[in-house]
């Protein structure tokens, strides 16, 4: 009996080896497949395309002084505007501390040529206002050249 014992030691390995050897083969493979899924769905994931500053919204400009104009049936028009600055517009400015000796006379300059062609009746209909609003915007962001992204009425009084 004792010599089987020794044959059995030096041709065969013990029977809970081999088991033991299956499980560390079956978790290294399964660490490695999980390894290569996170890293496969990090390269496949899309990604971000960086942002552009200058459509990015920046800070809101006031125009303190109010602006009265002559609408084109007589009338007036007394406002106040706010404009949307770009992202990097504003830090350009050096930020908004800075934006307080922005100027707005370009803004101002077209508001009376963009809005000096509507009428009293003409912008109280809500779709002419929004019309006349979008109209300044364009006009504003070309004579700023694309810093300014939107025109804000903040005070709009007919008469």
């Amino acid at each position: 009996m004792a010599k089987d014992k020794d044959d059995a030691a030096e041709g065969e390995a013990p029977k809970g080896g081999n088991k033991k050897m299956l499980i560390v083969i079956a978790a290294t493979a399964l660490v490695v497949m999980i390894a290569a899924g996170v890293v496969f769905k990090m390269m496949m994931a899309p990604q971000e395309a960086p942002k552009d500053p200058a459509k990015e919204m920046g800070a809101v400009v006031p125009l303190t002084d109010d602006m009265t104009l002559n609408l084109s049936d007589g009338k007036y028009l007394k406002m106040k505007l706010a404009l949307q600055l770009s992202e990097e517009a504003t830090t350009k400015a050096g930020g908004e501390k800075a934006l307080k000796a922005f100027d707005g006379s370009k803004a101002r300059d077209a508001a009376i040529s963009v809005l000096g062609h509507y009428t009293m009746q003409q912008l109280l209909k809500p779709e002419n206002k929004e019309k006349a609003q979008e109209d300044l915007t364009k006009e504003v962001k070309e004579r700023y050249e694309g810093q300014v992204l939107k025109v804000y009425f903040t005070d709009f009084v007919m008469q």
